[in-house]
């Protein structure tokens, strides 16, 4: 079955049972270190509300680099198949192989691939037809950049072999790019966890070490409007600090 729409992701039963009990310790270890009680896990289902979609956007992020990786990959199989005068019917065939051998029989480009080479066989679909439905549900510029170059050069009878390998190397150095950036900014990201992490660390501690030092603010209601001051900076900090280190390119 295809991805109607890659930007949105529909997490298994399997993931969804993984972020929810991650969640629930989460909200659970933040009821006892900035409340003394469990009493905030009443808000647990708003929580899981919004951070299930934060999640699957996440996930969904995640799959369409995968996916730019692959398509990358199966536009120089294409390449050299074109190149050696194949149709791309036949070059598609060969792309299938490829995929296969490098990212499995699980890879979800190498489930497209399948369903264009059957639509052109089947159905009598055209190549033009089965990429540019693909790049609709794809949702990645590189992809529908390469499908408005794919319809030039066959309307005009430009030449594809080219075409199609510039774009292949185009994607690959913007690949390139990113995970040289990445690396780069990871460090600093680490860095703003750790320091989002040490208030958390530094209570944690005054609870073993000292509980009597910070009864004040969890028996009061002054105390707990601080706490739920520090834990919404905390929170604010970290999302500040994800989004400031995360650069698209």
């Amino acid at each position: 079955m295809m991805i109607a729409d890659y930007s949105v992701y529909r997490p298994s039963r399997k993931e969804r049972l993984r972020f929810s009990v991650i969640l629930f310790c989460a909200v659970l270890g933040a009821s006892y270190v900035f409340y003394a009680s469990f009493i905030p896990l009443l808000l647990y289902p708003l929580i899981y509300y919004r951070a299930e979609k934060m999640y699957c956007d996440y996930l969904a992020e995640r799959r369409k680099a995968a996916l730019l990786l692959q398509f990358r990959d199966l536009l120089y199989s294409l390449s050299a198949s074109l190149a050696t005068g194949r149709h791309m019917a036949e070059a598609l065939e060969e792309a299938e192989e490829s995929l296969r051998d490098i990212y499995g029989g699980d890879s979800e480009l190498l489930g497209e691939v399948k369903d264009m080479i059957r639509k052109m066989k089947e159905t009598g679909e055209s190549d033009l037809a089965v990429i540019e439905d693909f790049a609709r549900r794809a949702a990645l510029e590189d992809v529908e950049d390469f499908t408005e170059v794919f319809r030039a050069c066959r309307e005009t009878g430009g030449n594809l072999v080219s075409a199609v390998n510039k774009a292949a190397t185009v994607i690959g150095e913007k690949i390139n790019i990113e995970r040289e950036i990445k690396a780069m900014v990871m460090q600093k990201k680490y860095e703003g966890r750790i320091i989002t992490i040490m208030p958390v660390a530094i209570i944690l501690f005054l609870q073993i070490m000292s509980p009597d030092y910070l009864q004040v603010m969890y028996s009061t209601a002054a105390g707990r409007i601080l706490m739920s001051l520090a834990l919404a900076a905390i929170v604010i900090a970290y999302f500040m600090i994800e989004r400031i280190t995360s650069i698209e390119v």
